[in-house]
């Protein structure tokens, strides 16, 4: 398949040679700094909005108002782990979970310092 009918057509200049696909949706760069653009404005955007209760100016990346971890959500976490575990993998748990496992105490406090240990933290 050429580069015309995957792409688009191929830019060129006056004396019809190539000069590149830099507006090309399949060149990688350009849709790297499409991404950069759109974020940059996303944080603009967010600057010029009041604040949200907790204060954060984005509500994307806010987690203050995220409910707290069930303890169904920790044993599944835990369950988990120990099964990565197992197989002789590290799993990768958020930082949250492995709190509530240290402040359970007993065998989940030592799994929350293995992992840990481990370097398995999100």
């Amino acid at each position: 398949m050429s580069p015309e009918s995957r792409c688009g057509p191929v830019a060129t200049n006056d004396e019809g040679q190539r000069t590149g696909q830099t507006a090309s949706p399949c060149n990688p760069r350009s849709k790297v700094e499409a991404t950069a653009a759109e974020l940059r404005a996303r944080r603009a955007a967010g600057c010029r909005l009041p604040p949200l209760d907790c204060g954060c100016r984005d509500p994307w990346p806010c987690r203050c108002t995220r409910p707290p971890l069930s303890e169904r959500t920790v044993d599944g976490y835990r369950a988990a782990a120990r099964h990565v575990l197992r197989d002789g993998n590290t799993p990768a748990l958020p930082i949250e979970v492995l709190r509530a496992l240290w402040r359970r105490g007993g065998a989940d406090r030592e799994l929350a310092d293995e992992l840990y240990e481990l370097g398995g933290v999100q």
